[in-house]
Parts: structure tokens; sequence; C-alpha cells
């Protein structure tokens, strides 16, 4: 019931990317798409762990079991991004941090395991990433590994201060 959940979200995300790209895509002329922009970044994930780039707007991180442990995704660069907070989870912590991209809004967020009707209780912590190329596009990234680490959220910086552009 949880990987259902967790699909089912992750489908939300996607849809949503879909749309924001097919309207911004009539307005926009430049030459570099947000499926360039996705495409032209090279993300170095944990040991084990393999990018699912099957589709043209978001990128799946994939663990070693095989599970969907994050994503990026891209969307047309906005003055204001308003970061859209999933269902059944509370921010616990907003941040900037200095990548080699530039300056990086980090939110981590306590997520609850399921719904109140899955019967599944407990939280975990989930890291986002808002990543703005100023003028060009936003990177928008999320990682879990379902647990309330400290090492996880390194993780996720380390993989965050090893991006660059192609």
């Amino acid at each position: 019931m949880k990987k259902v959940i967790i699909g089912l979200a992750f489908g939300l995300v996607i849809a949503v990317a879909l749309l924001v790209i097919a309207f911004n895509s009539n307005k926009s002329n430049e030459t570099n798409s947000p499926v360039d922009y996705l495409a032209s970044l090279p993300v170095k994930l944990p040991e084990g762990w393999r990018m699912d780039t099957s589709q043209k707007v978001v990128y799946n991180f994939i663990n070693a079991k095989g599970e969907n442990g994050g994503s990026v995704s891209t969307s047309p660069y906005e003055d204001s991004y308003e970061f859209g907070k999933p269902n059944h989870s509370s921010i616990i912590e907003d941040e900037y941090i200095t990548v080699p991209l530039g300056k990086c809004r980090l939110i981590t967020l306590d997520s609850d395991n399921g719904t109140a009707a899955s019967g599944i209780t407990g939280t975990h912590n989930e890291y986002y990433a808002v990543l703005p190329l100023a003028g060009k596009i936003t990177y928008t990234f999320n990682f879990t590994k379902n647990d309330k680490e400290l090492q996880t959220k390194e993780q996720f910086i380390e993989i965050l201060k090893s991006l660059s552009l192609k």
C-alpha cells in the first residue's frame, strides 16, 4: 500500500510538470527547453543507485532495491518559485545552501509513511531542493530513504554539491 501511495504522489508530480512544460512551451522562444536542461545535468547518485531517464520531464532515482528514492525535474524559471508541499507532510526545516550551480533552497519535510486510511503509521524525512538558474530554468529534486537519519540529508547535500552542467 505504501508503494502505491508513493507511486501516486510521483505520478501527480509528473502530471503537473507536464502541464507546466506544455503551457510554457507555447510562450517560450528559447532554444533550450526544460527537457534539454534535464538531459544536460549529470547527477552522481549513491553507490548501487541508478537514474531512470525513461521519462522526458522527470528522472527518477532508483535505489539498490529497485525502489524509487527520489527524482529531479525541471520547470521554466520564475523569479518567485513557490514550493508545493506534498500532502501528509510538514516542513521541519527550510534553509539555503550554496552548491556549484548557485544558491539552493533545501527543504526538510516530516512525511507520513501512509495516509490515515491506509493504516500505515509513523513518519520519515523527505528532502527537497529547489535550484534556480536565473533566467533559464528551475531544477527541483527530492530524495528519501524513508528514515530520519542525518546521514541521508548529508548524502543528499553531497549529490547537490556534485552537480554541474555538461
